[in-house]
C-alpha cells in the first residue's frame, strides 16, 4: 500500500487545481474510498484573468480529465493557437522584414530525407529564398490568414495539425476548481501561517484562524514563495539569473478594436529594448504583457511601453506588475513535499510553457509515487530528472537571446556579445555550425523541444550550418523541389478548408465571440 493516503495542497491557482483534478483522476480512481484531498488557499475576489498561452500538451491532458474541450470556450475565454510569431528578434527590425515563425506542426519527411534537409539543399544551391517555417510547415499557412487548426466537424481535441490553446489562466482555474469539487476534492479558504514538521517531513499545516490541516503529502503551489518547499524544508534555488535575466513581468489586457473583428490564431512575441511583449486575442478581449530585466528598464520604462504598443484600445484593468525568477528548486521532491508552478521552478514564458511545466512534473510525480508511495529511490529519480528537464527547457529559451545579432541596446549585448552559454548549450551549437539537428544530438531529449523546435529558431535567427550541409551531394535538387512543391499542396489544401478562428468559434452553439471595441 503507498504510504500517501492523504493529500494537502497549499495554493490554488491554474497550478493548484490542476493538481487537485490531476491527483484526484490518477491516484484517486483506482481506490476502494476515495483519496482525501484538501486544497487550501486565501480568500481571493475574482478579477480579470492573467493571458494563458500553452503548447499542445495541454489537449491531451483536459481530455483525461475527462473535460469537454467546449467547456475551454465556454468558461475560459480561449481561442486556438498554431504556434508563435517572434518580431525584432534577428536585428531589431520591424514585421514582416525581422520576423519568423515557430508552428506546433513538425515539417513532414520526403523521399527518405527531412524536409529541412530538402530546403537547405535548395538554399545552399540559390534555388530558394523561402523561409523555412514557410517552405516545410504547413501550419504557417493558417496564421496571417487568421484561421482556426480545427476543422468545423474536427472531434474534440483533434485536428489536421497539432495546436495550443490562448485563454484566461483566472477562469481555467475556476473552471478546474469546479471539476475538482464536483469529485471530491475539500477546498479550504484561509491563510497559512505555519508549517510544522516532524521526522518525517511535513506534518501539518495552521491557518491564521487555529484551524490545522494534516496529511501524509503536500503539494506546494504557493509561487514564488515556495511557502513549504523552500521556506520550511529549506530546499536551496538554483538561480537561472545569469543566462536569463528578464526578471519582471507587466501585463495589461486590451479591448479588441472591432465588435466582431478577426481572431488571431497565434500568439506574438515582440523583442524590446529590454525584453520582449506577448500579444494573443482571446475571445473577449486581446492579452499583451512585458517580460523585462529590471537592471536596464524600469516599471514605469515598462509600463510606458506596454501603453504606447496597445495604443488605440480600450485598457480593460490597470498594470498588473510581478517579479520573476528564473531558476529552479534543487530539489522539487522533498521528504513528503513536491513543489509545483513557481514554488518549483520557472523559466519565462517564451515558448508558451509555463502550465507544460505544471504537467509534466505531475505526470513525472505520477509515474513514480506507485506502487513504492514516498520512496527514496523514487524521489531521488525524480530530483535527478526535474534538474535536467529544466536545463534542457533553459538552453532553448536561452538560445533566443544568444543567437541575436541585436546589439542596439545594453540588455542585448548583455544577452549576446557578453553572455557566457550555459556548456551543453555551447556544445549543441557548435556542432550546429557543421551540421543540421538530428535526433542524435540531443541525447537527453526530457524536454518538449526536439530537432523541429531547434529548426525552426535555427533558421529564424539565421544560424544555419556555415559550410551549408553534407547531405546536398547526395540530395537531387529536383527531389527536393518536389519535396517542397509537396508541401505547398497541403498548405493549399488547409488553407482552403480551414475556417477563421471567428467563424470556427461561432460554429459551437453558445459559444460567446462578442468583442468589446475600443
Amino acid at each position: 500500500m503507498s504510504d500517501i493516503q492523504s493529500i494537502v495542497i497549499v495554493g490554488g491557482g491554474t497550478a493548484g487545481w490542476l493538481a487537485a483534478c490531476y491527483l484526484q483522476r490518477t491516484l484517486g480512481a483506482a481506490r476502494q474510498s476515495p483519496l482525501p484531498i484538501t486544497l487550501i488557499e486565501p480568500p481571493q475576489a475574482v478579477s480579470l484573468g492573467a493571458d494563458l498561452a500553452t503548447v499542445p500538451t495541454l489537449r491531451g491532458t483536459m481530455q483525461a480529465l475527462g473535460l469537454p474541450e467546449r467547456a475551454l470556450f465556454t468558461a475560459a475565454d480561449a481561442t486556438l493557437s498554431n504556434g508563435l510569431r517572434f518580431n525584432g528578434w534577428r536585428r531589431g527590425g520591424a514585421a514582416p522584414d525581422d520576423s519568423f515563425d515557430h508552428p506546433f506542426d513538425i515539417p513532414p519527411p520526403f523521399h527518405g530525407f527531412a524536409t529541412t534537409a530538402h530546403w537547405l539543399n535548395l538554399l545552399q544551391r540559390g534555388l530558394t529564398r523561402e523561409p523555412m517555417a514557410q517552405a516545410c510547415a504547413v501550419q504557417t499557412t493558417l496564421f496571417d490568414g487568421h484561421q482556426s487548426p480545427k476543422l468545423v466537424d474536427s472531434p474534440e481535441y483533434q485536428a489536421p495539425v497539432s495546436y495550443g490553446y490562448q485563454l484566461d489562466a483566472v477562469k481555467l482555474a475556476m473552471l478546474l476548481q469546479q471539476k475538482a469539487l464536483e469529485r471530491g476534492v475539500r477546498h479550504v479558504q484561509g491563510e497559512v501561517v505555519r508549517v510544522q514538521r516532524g521526522a518525517g517531513g511535513i506534518e501539518a499545516v495552521e491557518l491564521a484562524d487555529g484551524r490545522r490541516c494534516e496529511a501524509s503529502f503536500f503539494i506546494d503551489c504557493t509561487g514564488s514563495r515556495s511557502l513549504l518547499l523552500q521556506q520550511a524544508l529549506g530546499v536551496p534555488w538554483v538561480s537561472f539569473a545569469d543566462w536569463l535575466p528578464c526578471d519582471r513581468t507587466v501585463s495589461l489586457p486590451l479591448a479588441h478594436g472591432q465588435a466582431h473583428g478577426a481572431l488571431r490564431s497565434h500568439t506574438t512575441a515582440t523583442a524590446q529594448a529590454a525584453g520582449w511583449t506577448w500579444d494573443m486575442d482571446l475571445q473577449s478581449r486581446r492579452g499583451t504583457g512585458y517580460v523585462y530585466a529590471s537592471r536596464f528598464c524600469s516599471e514605469d520604462e515598462a509600463v510606458a511601453t506596454l501603453r504606447e504598443l496597445g495604443a488605440g484600445h480600450k485598457p480593460l484593468a490597470e498594470p498588473r506588475l510581478q517579479r520573476l525568477r528564473a531558476g529552479h528548486a534543487a530539489r522539487a521532491w522533498e521528504a513528503n513535499c513536491l513543489a509545483l508552478g513557481a514554488a518549483g521552478g520557472f523559466i519565462e514564458p517564451l515558448e508558451s510553457t509555463g502550465l507544460y511545466l505544471v504537467e509534466w512534473m505531475l505526470q513525472l510525480f505520477v509515474d513514480h509515487v506507485a506502487p513504492a508511495g514516498n520512496s527514496d529511490a523514487c524521489r531521488g529519480r525524480v530530483n535527478r530528472v526535474f534538474g535536467d528537464f529544466y536545463e534542457e527547457m533553459r538552453d532553448f529559451i536561452v538560445a533566443h537571446y544568444a543567437l541575436s545579432q541585436r546589439r542596439d541596446t545594453p540588455f542585448w549585448r548583455a544577452c549576446t556579445e557578453e553572455a557566457t552559454l550555459p556548456p551543453r548549450l555551447a556544445e549543441l551549437l557548435a556542432l550546429w555550425d557543421s551540421k543540421v539537428p538530428t535526433p542524435t544530438d540531443l541525447d537527453r531529449r526530457l524536454s518538449l523541444f526536439g530537432v523541429a523546435n531547434w529548426s525552426y529558431l535555427l533558421a529564424g535567427l539565421q544560424r544555419l550550418p556555415s559550410r551549408g550541409i553534407g547531405l546536398s551531394d547526395h540530395i537531387s535538387p529536383e527531389i527536393s523541389l518536389k519535396a517542397m512543391a509537396h508541401v505547398q499542396g497541403i498548405r493549399r489544401i488547409a488553407a482552403a478548408q480551414s475556417p477563421t478562428m471567428r467563424d470556427y468559434l461561432l460554429s459551437l452553439d453558445g459559444v460567446v465571440t462578442s468583442h468589446a471595441a475600443h
